[in-house]
């Protein structure tokens, strides 16, 4: 099958512009905070992602902005229900517009945005009629404006026969196709779904990989036409509609620090991060926002919790950029190599940790380090 990514000549201005790019996908931060960190843009995340598009703008400039509104945190898809719209309120004696003539995306383009991420609802593990359904309703929408979002179970990635699928469906439509997991948990929780996340980025045409982890960086390195990575834990994969809870909070519901260990490639809460190194000391981090502070030194106070998240996003940045410098038959080789070199740095800091207390790099990082295709 053809290698999935490049955009082609054919793309007008409003997609292409979104070719190559790395984006943040937040969705706490403010418009005036952004404009420090958002390199290639930001997608704005949540029900509130669509009257803050406008405020970036001002903000940011030219860069690209997306919305996405994430109705798949709380809806699922159907055969009858691909999309999700907001119901019009009573216009005040104007002629309404009935129910579905509105085209899914189009409010995100009037206010601003660079391209529609289509409303999509989420579509449970399995349910092929509700994705075939949802790839028929696309086709109606102009691809050189509107992205189809294809927020799917992680459960997705644990089976050959379901990846297969995806593929043959998603091929059939001619816009880019953003890729997003839900997941309670670790959307990649082993090699194999590491795996079957390549074959998709691999194989599908004009895909994209949003509100990823350091996933995102992998399917760059691969070729995706771009990708978005999170801000905050719950924007490196979301909640599904049925779980509870929020994946970036404590029992009192604020939220909590996660660190993103620079020589590791993991990200850690804090506190099993300061545990891990008991009595021994913790590196100190180069970083433009740590500047040689500890790494174990965050908390989950909500100065805390923004710093840490400055300090990934710090952390991350140069390595995405090293990427985009790179030519695109060099860039898998060049994350492959910085891969690995975080497992050996697993390795030396377990003799630091001691073994028992070791948890292991993420399946997926052991996959990028190792296994070139």
């Amino acid at each position: 099958m053809e290698q999935g990514g490049d955009l082609s000549e054919r793309d007008q201005p409003a997609v292409a512009a979104l070719r190559g790019r790395i984006l943040l996908h937040t969705r706490t931060l403010k418009a005036a905070a952004l404009a420090e960190y958002a390199g290639d843009g930001t997608v704005l995340c949540g029900a509130g992602a669509l009257g803050e598009v406008k405020d970036a703008l001002r903000y940011l400039g030219t860069v690209s902005v997306l919305a996405d509104p994430a109705p798949y945190e709380e809806h699922f898809a159907g055969v009858s229900d691909s999309f999700y719209v907001k119901p019009r309120p009573d216009a005040g004696g104007l002629l309404s517009l009935p129910h579905g003539v509105d085209r899914p995306g189009q409010d995100q383009l009037a206010a601003g945005a660079t391209a529609a991420l289509t409303p999509t609802r989420y579509f449970a593990a399995g349910d092929d009629l509700a994705v075939s359904a949802a790839t028929r309703r696309v086709r109606r929408f102009d691809p050189s404006q509107v992205i189809f979002t294809v927020p799917l179970a992680a459960e997705w990635l644990q089976s050959d026969r379901d990846v297969r699928f995806l593929i043959g469906a998603l091929n059939r439509v001619p816009h880019v196709k953003a890729l997003a997991f839900g997941s309670a948990g670790d959307p990649l929780p082993d090699r194999a779904s590491a795996q079957r996340l390549r074959i998709l980025i691999d194989n599908i045409n004009d895909v994209a990989l949003i509100r990823a982890g350091l996933a995102g960086l992998d399917s760059y390195a691969r070729g995706a036409a771009f990708v978005s990575i999170g801000m905050q834990k719950s924007c490196r994969a979301f909640r599904p509609p049925d779980a509870a809870g929020r994946p970036d909070a404590n029992r009192s519901g604020r939220p909590k620090s996660y660190v993103l260990h620079p020589d590791l490639m993991q990200y850690f809460r804090t506190d099993a991060l300061a545990h891990l190194y008991g009595f021994t000391t913790p590196p100190p981090c180069d970083c433009i926002v740590c500047d040689g502070r500890s790494l174990t030194r965050f908390s989950d106070d909500p100065d805390d919790v923004r710093e840490a998240e400055q300090h990934n996003l710090a952390t991350w940045l140069p390595w995405a950029e090293e990427l985009q410098e790179a030519s695109p038959g060099d860039r898998r080789y060049l994350w492959r190599d910085r891969c690995y070199a975080a497992i050996e740095a697993h390795e030396r800091a377990g003799l630091q940790w001691r073994s028992r207390r070791d948890p292991g790099p993420p399946a997926g990082l052991i996959l990028w380090a190792t296994q070139e295709d």
